[in-house]
């Protein structure tokens, strides 16, 4: 795992409770993109990641916490920063900028995310960050009916979103995503359980 630039400038966190995401390029290996073409997506991905968050008021900036993993990444957010925005606007925004992105780009460069989002504990040092909160999160990212609601949808993105987003978030926040747009998963990951909820933005057709 590569820490990226601006992580050493972050603030320390030690068992804070802080939103954290973490995205994967859906497919990025596949038979028709080579090393060229997926340096490319990473770099889009970021970029598009960067430009949407900015967009929901949450800035990737020196004070969060982001750590590369291959064809994806995961962003740690300030304790301070509020996660409303995670699901009530970064769906759809990013969303738009990857339907965008698609539209000019060739087959071989048109993308689909997954993502997954939690709040929790984490702690950090010089090596990255780690905690059971940060494990689940990544574990969510890695669930297969993420995967199987996205390869079976049109949808540039798949988010899957812990219990404790959902009930704090969506069902008692009443958040700007309809509540009904979310479908809950039970399955494991690794041997372990993960249990979470399924919104794709424009309509689960899986």
């Amino acid at each position: 795992m590569t820490l990226l630039s601006g992580h050493d400038a972050a603030p320390r966190i030690s068992g804070q409770v802080c939103a954290m995401l973490a995205v994967d390029i859906a497919e990025s290996t596949r038979a028709d993109r080579d090393d060229e073409l997926i340096q490319h997506l990473r770099s889009s991905v970021y970029g598009i990641m960067r430009e949407a968050l900015g967009m929901c008021g949450m800035p990737w900036d020196s004070h969060c916490h982001s750590e590369d993993r291959g064809d994806g990444f995961a962003v740690i957010f300030p304790p301070d920063l509020a996660a409303q925005p995670i699901v009530d606007w970064l769906p759809d925004r990013l969303g738009g900028l990857i339907r965008r992105h698609n539209r000019y780009s060739i087959e071989s460069a048109r993308m689909q995310l997954r993502m997954s989002a939690h709040i929790g504990p984490v702690y950090c040092d010089e090596r990255g960050f780690s905690g059971d909160d940060v494990t689940f999160l990544c574990r969510m990212l890695d669930a297969q009916p993420l995967r199987q609601a996205l390869a079976q949808s049109r949808a540039e993105l798949a988010l899957i979103v812990s219990d404790y987003v959902h009930d704090k978030l969506v069902r008692q926040r009443r958040s700007l995503v309809d509540l009904k747009s979310f479908r809950r998963v039970r399955t494991q990951v690794k041997r372990a359980p993960v249990h979470g909820w399924i919104y794709l933005p424009d309509g689960l057709r899986s």
